[in-house]
C-alpha cells in the first residue's frame, strides 16, 4: 500500500461528485437519501465487468418505521415536493424549489392563509448571520416551518400570506442506510470501520464531504494487493442511523472492530481535527493523533466535544474504539448548517488533504505490529547490509534505531513517535529485518 495523491487529481474528481450530488434534497428519510445513494453506487460501479460491479458496490438496506432501536424509534418516511410562501404583494418566497434549506427538514404539509403575526411563530432565522438561511430540522416532533434570511424577515409587512406546504408522512416507509464490507487479503476478522453520514439537504462541507471521501477511500482499498485488516463502510443519516445500525450489528462491532473513525466536515483547507474518545486511550486515537498532530492547524478535542455518530459509537453499554475525524470542525466554521456552507466552503485541496490523511492513517495500521528483537545484544547490521561497516564518523541507521525499542512493549506507532517520523515510513525496515530473522 502507499498514499494515491496524483496531483490533486482525486480531489478535482471528489469535487465534482460533491457538485452533482449536492441539489438533491436529503433527510434522515425519504428519496433525496437514496437518490444519494445510488449516485455514489454507480460512482462505485464504474468497472468493466458485471461481476466487479456487484462485489464492489454499497449494500442499501432498509428498516420500517416504526421500528424500535433501544430508546428510539424509526421515524415515517417524509416526502416532500414543493414548498413557498405567497407574500400579500403577491411575490413568491422561500421558494423550496428554489433552495431546499427554505422549508423546516420534515415539515408536514399545509395549504392556508395567515397573519404575519401567526407566520412569524413559524419563521426561522440568524441574526449573527443576516444574509444567511439557517438549516433547521424537527424530526421527533411534527410542526412545520420555513427558514428565512434575516434580511428578507425584517421586510415582511403586515397582511396575510399564503403558506404552502406539499409534504407527506408515511408510516409504512422506511429508513435506508449503507454498508461495505472490504475483506482482509490475511483472513483476519479484525476491522477497521469507517462511518459518515448522508441525511442533510444542500449543505457542502457538513454534509457530502465525509461520504465522498469514504467513497475514495473505498476505491483505493479495493485496488490494494494486500489489505491486513477488513474494512467496514458505513454511511447513514446521522444519529438515528448509527444507532439503527448498531442495533443490528453491536455483538460484531464489539468484536471485531479494532480501531473506527467518523467522518464528518472533511472538506475545507483550514485545519485538521481531532475529536477523541471518551479516555483517549485506543487505537484509534493514537494512530489519527500520529497523523494529524503536525497537520496544518491541527486541533484536538475531548469526547465533550463530541458531536457527530462518535456519540453513538463510543456510548457506555457500546464502547467501540472510535474517533472523529474533520478538517475545521463542525461548528467551527462560520458557515456551519447555513445556506453558506456551500460548494465554495469545500475545495478539491480541502478534500484531497482529507483523502491523504486517512490513508496515511490506514497505512499506519496496516503496518501497525509490537516487535520483539531475536538476538542479545545488538544484531550484527553490517554483515547483512543494514549498517555501514567503516566506521570513519558516527553515523546510525533507521534499522539500527527501530531494533533499540523493540522489546515487545512498544509497537510501531509507539516506536514512530519516538523516532519522530511516519509509521508507513518504517515498512521497508520491518520487511528487512524481518527477512533475516532479527525482529519477530
Amino acid at each position: 500500500m502507499e498514499i494515491d495523491t496524483q496531483n490533486n487529481f482525486y480531489g478535482d474528481k471528489m469535487y465534482e461528485l460533491a457538485k452533482k450530488l449536492f441539489p438533491l434534497c436529503r433527510s434522515i428519510t425519504g428519496k433525496g437519501l437514496r437518490d444519494s445513494l445510488y449516485i455514489l453506487n454507480e460512482f462505485l460501479g464504474e468497472r468493466e465487468r458485471e461481476r466487479e460491479r456487484e462485489r464492489e458496490r454499497l449494500s442499501i438496506h432498509s428498516i420500517p418505521s416504526g421500528t424500535s432501536v433501544y430508546d428510539w424509534v424509526v421515524p415515517d418516511e417524509w416526502e416532500i415536493n414543493d414548498a413557498y410562501i405567497i407574500t400579500p404583494d403577491g411575490e413568491k418566497i422561500c421558494n423550496f424549489k428554489e433552495n431546499n434549506l427554505y422549508i423546516v427538514n420534515y415539515s408536514e404539509g399545509i395549504n392556508k392563509e395567515l397573519s404575519l403575526e401567526e407566520l412569524q411563530q413559524h419563521l426561522y432565522s440568524m441574526e449573527n448571520m443576516p444574509d444567511a438561511i439557517p438549516y433547521v430540522t424537527s424530526y421527533y416532533e411534527r410542526r412545520w416551518g420555513f427558514c428565512i434570511s434575516h434580511e428578507q424577515r425584517k421586510k415582511l409587512k403586515n397582511g396575510i400570506y399564503k403558506v404552502f406546504i406539499d409534504a407527506k408522512h408515511y408510516s409504512d416507509g422506511v429508513l435506508n442506510y449503507a454498508d461495505l464490507i472490504i475483506p482482509s487479503t490475511q483472513n483476519n476478522s479484525e476491522e477497521i470501520l469507517i462511518s459518515t453520514y448522508l441525511c442533510h439537504p444542500s449543505l457542502a462541507n457538513n454534509e457530502l464531504s465525509g461520504p465522498i471521501v469514504a467513497i475514495y477511500l473505498i476505491k483505493w482499498l479495493l485496488a490494494q494487493k494486500e489489505r491486513k485488516y477488513t474494512y467496514r463502510f458505513v454511511i447513514v443519516p446521522e444519529t438515528i442511523g448509527s444507532i439503527v445500525y448498531i442495533n443490528q450489528h453491536l455483538e460484531q462491532l464489539q468484536q471485531f472492530v479494532k480501531a473506527g473513525f467518523v467522518l464528518s466536515c472533511v472538506g475545507d483547507d483550514k485545519q485538521y481535527s481531532l475529536i477523541h474518545s471518551p479516555y483517549e486511550n485506543t487505537l484509534a486515537d493514537k494512530v489519527a493523533m500520529h497523523v494529524l498532530k503536525n497537520k496544518v492547524n491541527f486541533k484536538e478535542y475531548t469526547f465533550i466535544d463530541r458531536g457527530s455518530d462518535e456519540r453513538q459509537y463510543c456510548s457506555p453499554l457500546v464502547g467501540l474504539p472510535v474517533v472523529g475525524i474533520c478538517r475545521t470542525k463542525y461548528g467551527n466554521y462560520k458557515e456551519y448548517h447555513t445556506s453558506k456552507d456551500d460548494l465554495n466552503v469545500i475545495s478539491p485541496q480541502g478534500l484531497q488533504g482529507a483523502f491523504e490523511a486517512m490513508q496515511e492513517i490506514i497505512l499506519n495500521l496496516e503496518i501497525n505490529e509490537y516487535y520483539k528483537s531475536t538476538t542479545i545484544c545488538e544484531p550484527n547490521l553490517g554483515k547483512r547490509g543494514l549498517y555501514q561497516t567503516i566506521n570513519i564518523q558516527y553515523a546510525g541507521s533507521v534499522s539500527w534505531a527501530f531494533l533499540g525499542y523493540c522489546d515487545g512493549k512498544n509497537d510501531v506507532l509507539d516506536i514512530a513517535n519516538i523516532l519522530k517520523i511516519p509509521a508507513y515510513e518504517l515498512k521497508e525496515v520491518i520487511n528487512a529485518l524481518k527477512l533475516h530473522g532479527l525482529i519477530k
